[in-house]
């Protein structure tokens, strides 16, 4: 009886996951149209851009759950590579080459549920002033401890596609503020 009443409280709790439904915070509620955390999770994200940009680790230690596993794939016309996993520990491993690098992202998705958030968004990467490639990518957040984390991030890395993705005017880009290499518009 048991397993039973356990069985069908789980049906019944998945009865009510939709896709693009949202819950209206880490707490279970009713499904609203976009979620209260929406801004508070997109400012994760920018924060996060910020530090790995900057190449700050103190600030990407309390952003990311460095357990977890991210993924890239590059994608050329004709080429697509094969999806590569890295590991959020990776991130912090210095680079002697390093320099700080600019990634925005505009027009960002944002589907939340209970305790888990992903954003979805185009973007572009700049080093040294110059467009290196535009992209999407995927943070998938969870919320814990009282914050939100990034747990895992899905990138496209796509050299030739940003004459298809960029947005009529960087003023939609974020995050705007906060870079140690000044933006080239």
């Amino acid at each position: 009886m048991k397993r039973l009443l356990t069985t069908a409280t789980l049906a019944s709790a998945l009865a009510g996951c939709t896709t693009g439904g949202a819950i209206s915070g880490p707490t279970a509620g009713a499904s609203v149209a976009k979620s209260a955390y929406e801004s508070e999770i997109l400012a994760v994200v920018d924060r996060f851009l910020l530090a790995i940009g900057n190449h700050d680790d103190e600030a990407l230690d309390e952003l990311l759950i460095v357990e977890g596993v991210s993924w890239i794939q590059t994608i050329t016309p004709g080429n697509e590579r094969a999806v590569q996993p890295y590991t959020n520990q990776s991130m912090f491993e210095p680079d002697p080459d390093a320099d700080p690098f600019i990634e925005r992202y505009w027009n960002p998705t944002v589907t939340v549920r209970a305790g888990f958030a992903h954003v979805w968004a185009p973007y572009e990467m700049r080093d040294n002033g110059e467009r290196v490639h535009c992209g999407f990518d995927g943070f998938n957040l969870v919320f814990l401890d009282g914050a939100w984390r990034i747990a895992a991030i899905t990138s496209t890395v796509e050299p030739e596609g940003c004459p298809a993705l960029l947005p009529a005017s960087p003023a939609v880009m974020r995050p705007r503020d906060g870079w140690k290499e000044t933006p080239s518009q």
